[in-house]
Order: C-alpha cells, then structure tokens, then sequence
C-alpha cells in the first residue's frame, strides 16, 4: 500500500478544486498501475506523444521537474511529466521512451487499488462513494479525465517513473550521444554516497550501453607508491583503464580486463564486454585529467555533508569510520586538485535535485 498516497491527493484537490470524482478516480488509476494500459505499441506511442506536442503552444511556459505550480507526483515513485518541459522534438522522444519503459516496468494490483479507494472514505468527497461504485460494477477500467478538468487545466503529461523525471536534463545529453552512430564515453564523478553507481544503474536499463566502474582499477597495494593517500588518483591505475577500456572503445573493440578483487589485492576473473556505442565510467577518478581526452561528457554528482554522512552511514554500516577517516579526505583532495566540479559539463546535487548545464551556462540559456 502506498501509505503517502492520501497526502498526495490531498495536494492535487488543493490546486485543482475543480476535480471531479472521475479525476479522483484517474489519480488511483495512474498511482497503481500507472501507464501500463496505455502502450500496445511503441512506436505508436511516440507518434502519439509527438503528435500531442507539435499542437501545445510553444510558449505555454513549460518548467522542468520539480518547479512551478503543476503538481507532478502520483505516487511514491510515478509522476505526471509535462509536455511543455520538452523544447525540441529529440526531447519529446525521449520522453516517449521514458513513457514506455516506465510502462513495461510499473505493474499494479487491484487489491491495490481497492485498497487506496477504501482510503478515500475518510476525505467524504462529494459523489465519490457512487461514481467508485458504479466504476467497481463496471470492472474498474482506465479513466479518462472529466471535461471541467480538461477545460480549465489543459493537461498534456505522460506518466513516467520520478527518477527519470528527476535526472530528465542529465538522461537528454545521455540521450543525444546514445543515439549517435559511433563511439560515446560518459564519465559519471563526484562525492561519494553521491549516487554515481545508482545513475550508471539508471542509464544502464534504459539504453544500451557498457557501464565500467572505477572500483575494478585499484592499485594493487604493492603496486603504489609510500605517500599514495597523498597524491590524487594514487590508488588509481590509470593506465590499465585507458589501455584495456578506454582505447579499445575508441577502435570499435571488443573489452577485455581483469577486475581488481580488494579482499584478496589481486585481480578476479576476467570481464568481457562486447562493443557499444555507448560506454558509461562510474565512480570517483572517472573524471581524472589523464583520461579526459577520452570522455564526450562529463557527469559530476553531489549531496551535503550531513546527506552524505548519513547515506554512507546507512550504506557501509561499521565501515563508515575508513570512508570519514581515509577515503573522503582522499577524494576531496583529488576533486579540489583537479577542479573536477567545475570543469564538468554537468553538475548535479542529488538531495536537491539541482542540476546546472555548463553548456546552457555559456550560451547564456536556463540552467535548471
């Protein structure tokens, strides 16, 4: 059971007083079983929506997720995602695909359903009770919203998951490389309990690609140098990662390396990956001035001190104390030395979902 779900509708009244117990009934729908019912077929469903956005006036005045006064969340993971966000085609497109993919990953239940409809009884809506009567009688069915709705509010959204939404500027420039015919090489950097791996995660099930992470390319012990905790990217073997990861994209090959295995300071077993298009290099050191030339973007995470803290606290339990004594104090003195935050191209604090676009920032345009 969504237990927040309450409190969301309660959000959605407030702003939108003219709701009928039809568009109540549209909400349940959406928070349980969300755009599942709405996607036969792809293809379809990207001409739909580009078709519903070449029609919205181009200055309704579109914000991107997380501003303005449209209220977006349906559930504790779906949201309503604006067509107006999107300003050129390419974005509506991804948009389409993050609609389908939410749509064959979202699967809901009417014990669900029946369960947030029971919920409701404590609101006493005018009319509620009979129309979710008759809607129970009728089998529950997809809902359409009523005519006031439409008329006063002009909804024009897709469904699609929150962390698509959240990272939906980050997963456009994703996106544009993606689809390109030849070789791309994203570096995801920053803090870390900052979510690097998480959104490596994120990019990973929505396009295809090859996620290499950093970790494998630890120094074996004996291999650094007596004031390693002192260099930046001391613990790094660098070299191996361009050698067996980095070239060998930009040839169109094949990946071939052995992973380091910290719990025995040796190498495990072999990786193999096949060739992609797209590659994306995750975790701390992605980002380091001697693989630069390599990247076509460039990724860089934060959070707070007291977010971070708290998130390691629950990530590493115990082992917290090495990351606070050692492996921060690392890290940092490697970011402050490289300039790594300011010289990526986009920067994002994910405990507040802000996200700058160096490139936007040049060209003098909206930095969301």
């Amino acid at each position: 059971m969504d237990r927040n779900f309450l409190q969301i509708l309660k959000k959605h009244r407030r702003k939108y007083s003219l709701m009928e117990p039809q568009d109540v009934g549209k909400l349940i729908y959406q928070s349980e079983f969300g755009p599942e019912h709405m996607v036969c077929d792809k293809g379809q469903a990207e001409s739909s929506l580009i078709g519903e956005w070449n029609v919205l006036p181009k200055d309704s005045g579109g914000v991107l997720p997380g501003r303005g006064e449209f209220i977006r969340e349906v559930s504790s993971s779906l949201c309503r995602f604006p067509l107006s966000v999107c300003e050129t085609a390419d974005e509506a497109k991804l948009l389409a695909h993050l609609f389908t993919v939410t749509a064959g990953e979202h699967r809901g239940t009417m014990k669900g359903l029946e369960e947030k409809l029971e919920q409701l009884k404590t609101l006493h809506i005018p009319g509620m009770e009979e129309w979710a009567a008759a809607w129970k009688q009728e089998g529950y069915p997809p809902v359409h919203h009523s005519r006031i709705y439409r008329e006063t509010y002009h909804p024009h959204y897709r469904l699609i998951k929150k962390e698509y939404s959240d990272y939906f500027p980050i997963l456009f420039e994703i996106y544009r490389l993606a689809v390109r015919d030849k070789p791309a090489v994203i570096a995801i950097d920053g803090r870390c309990g900052s979510g690097k791996t998480y959104l490596a995660g994120v990019v990973g099930k929505l396009f295809p690609c090859n996620i290499c992470h950093m970790d494998d390319f630890y120094l074996p012990l004996e291999q650094r140098q007596q004031n390693w905790k002192e260099i930046p990217g001391g613990n790094m073997d660098l070299e191996r990662f361009l050698a067996e990861v980095l070239r060998p994209i930009r040839a169109g090959q094949k990946i071939f390396y052995h992973p380091y295995d910290c719990r025995k300071n040796g190498m495990g077993e072999v990786v193999q990956m096949p060739y992609c298009n797209l590659t994306v290099i995750e975790g701390s050191y992605s980002c380091h001035p001697a693989l630069a030339a390599e990247h076509d973007l460039t990724i860089f995470l934060t959070c707070g001190r007291e977010e971070q803290r708290k998130r390691l606290q629950m990530r590493e339990g115990a082992y917290f104390s090495a990351f606070e004594k050692v492996w921060i104090p690392m890290e940092e003195n490697y970011l402050q030395c490289y300039s790594i935050e300011t010289s990526s191209s986009l920067i994002m604090d994910t405990g507040t979902l802000e996200i700058t676009d160096k490139n936007k920032l040049q060209k003098g345009g909206m930095v969301t």
